[in-house]
């Protein structure tokens, strides 16, 4: 029998834990503006992996519209 007093499951666990070596002033930046949006460092760093794939596509889509 499961532990009811346990967190609830999700969709997609978080699994894996990645770490990362930054500068102090890469680091101070992170931390501040994770602070100033109220947000956790681990979730400015996904976003910021998001804005990358969205450029990326963007990018990808012009390309292929200037070569039409």
């Amino acid at each position: 029998m499961a532990n009811k007093d346990g967190r609830p499951p999700v969709d997609d666990p978080k699994q894996k834990i990645l770490g990362v070596r930054v500068t102090v002033s890469d680091h101070e930046r992170i931390k501040k503006y994770a602070a100033e949006h109220h947000k956790t460092i681990s979730q400015v760093v996904i976003e910021g992996l998001d804005l990358l794939w969205i450029k990326e596509e963007k990018e990808i889509n012009y390309k292929k519209e200037v070569l039409i």
